[in-house]
């Protein structure tokens, strides 16, 4: 816990708490068992928390969520001398439709949640917040594991620092460019693309897409809930939230050997800074509003300069997205709002989105193939890559070439479709006998097909 971002892991954090229907074993918050069934609902509420007075605060949580299971947060701060109602943050599953709630902000609100940040209105900000998880269950024999709570709040005298230079000093983290992903949303999946990098760095082999997909947030209509994203990590076993930090806190991650993600703005030349109003950061592609990437390291020139090392998925490549930036230009760029995530806990139970494998027939119908599922056939819904112009799901395919690669997402991917008869379709006219392709069937639901085919 720092003296503004508050982090509740462990049975000693969560003690203090009001428990109803839940309770604290095993190292998570869970729901309450009664003759071996779990109660369907129930919640945990920290104590008033005191913090320094904030206009801000963004929260996170780690949860496993098997399918069935779904977690809730809310928060609430003290502001013009009330507390404000509960604010929820949604529902949260990789296995159901994750939604934020409307925004909500009447002129007379001293405070309102903006999908993931509580942005407070009331002079002189807030000083006291408190956080409730609920809990919920369709199924009695199982229950979501809460094992992290957290909230980070960002004072109105903030003052942030740079921290000692450091020399040179650099986290390996696989690069990834959003721009070569499915070409329906590979614009819009700057955070995913960044939390993918994160943890494919611990050894993970996870594609952008995959987490992408889990990801979205139908509300906000796209994958830039902070809270969501952080989310994701957890359910695969790390620990991960959103923090309110300085140039200084991003340091002091990466000597300790921990790459974040950071939200940024910014414009590639001076012309367009001056015309779309946005900070200038020199080696950049092009111009963003609002865009995240990966920190991954920091070094001086031999000039004394300052340099930030970053993965940057606005790029045209894979290769370039590996990027250094000056460190004045980045510091007016970024927001101050990062991602900061450590090792799995392999005490941890974990519902990350599934992984199925299956396989690809050849039909009678020229570049189509049938999916198998333990043998036996799986028609795929025709709109399962869009529906009413939303991108619900992607089909792409890898085509073995004799090359090896650090991870499956540096690999070669063909997007694709489905066919009228359900079928994935595949471009093989002008390939070999013997050629072997992976197919990808990614659903909206926390469910991936990994189906193979030897022509």
């Amino acid at each position: 816990m720092t003296n503004h971002t508050f982090v509740l892991k462990d049975e000693k954090a969560f003690a203090s708490g009001a428990f109803e229907n839940t309770a604290y074993a095993d190292g998570a918050l869970r729901l309450e068992q009664y003759a071996g069934r779990h109660v369907q609902a129930g919640c945990y509420t920290t104590p008033e928390i005191s913090a320094p007075a904030f206009n801000a605060l963004v929260a996170s949580w780690n949860a496993a969520t098997p399918a069935g299971t779904a977690v809730e947060l809310a928060v609430r701060v003290f502001a013009a001398g009330a507390w404000t109602p509960w604010m929820p943050y949604g529902k949260w599953s990789p296995f159901l439709r994750r939604a934020s709630l409307p925004v909500q902000h009447p002129e007379d609100a001293a405070a309102y949640l903006d999908t993931d940040m509580v942005n407070v209105r009331a002079p002189g900000g807030a000083s006291l917040f408190q956080l409730r998880a609920s809990l919920y269950t369709d199924d009695v024999r199982r229950s979501p594991s809460v094992y992290l709570l957290a909230a980070s709040v960002r004072p109105t005298g903030w003052q942030r620092e740079t921290g000692e230079a450091l020399q040179h000093r650099c986290v390996p983290v696989p690069a990834y460019s959003q721009l070569i992903r499915d070409p329906r949303i590979g614009s819009v999946i700057c955070s995913p693309t960044t939390v993918t990098m994160l943890m494919n760095r611990w050894g993970e082999d996870l594609l952008p897409e995959e987490v992408a997909h889990a990801n979205y947030d139908y509300t906000y209509a796209g994958n830039g809930n902070w809270s969501f994203t952080t989310a994701i990590a957890g359910c695969y076993g790390y620990e991960c939230y959103v923090a309110f930090a300085d140039i200084a806190g991003l340091k002091k991650e990466i000597k300790n050997g921990f790459a974040c993600g950071v939200s940024v703005h910014y414009a590639d030349t001076p012309e367009h800074a001056e015309e779309r109003g946005l900070p200038l950061l020199e080696g950049t592609t092009g111009c963003t509003d609002g865009h995240l990437m990966v920190v991954r390291g920091f070094e001086t020139g031999e000039d004394g300069t300052e340099y930030v090392l970053v993965n940057d998925p606005y790029a045209p490549g894979d290769a370039a997205a590996q990027r250094r930036y000056r460190l004045d230009q980045f510091a007016h760029a970024w927001g101050g709002v990062a991602y900061f995530i450590h090792g799995k806990d392999g005490a941890r139970a974990v519902a990350p989105p599934e992984r199925v494998t299956g396989e690809l027939r050849r039909t009678e119908i020229a570049g189509e193939y049938a999916l198998f599922l333990r043998g036996e056939r799986k028609s795929l819904a025709t709109d399962f890559c869009e529906k009413d112009g939303l991108c619900t799901g992607t089909v792409c395919y890898t085509v073995q070439d004799g090359h090896a690669y650090a991870t499956t997402a540096h690999k070669r991917f063909y997007y694709t479709n489905v066919s009228q008869a359900g079928n994935v379709l595949l471009d093989t006219a002008a390939m070999p006998a013997g050629t072997r392709i992976t197919a990808y069937i990614i659903g909206e639901l926390g469910c991936m097909t990994v189906a193979g085919l030897t022509l």
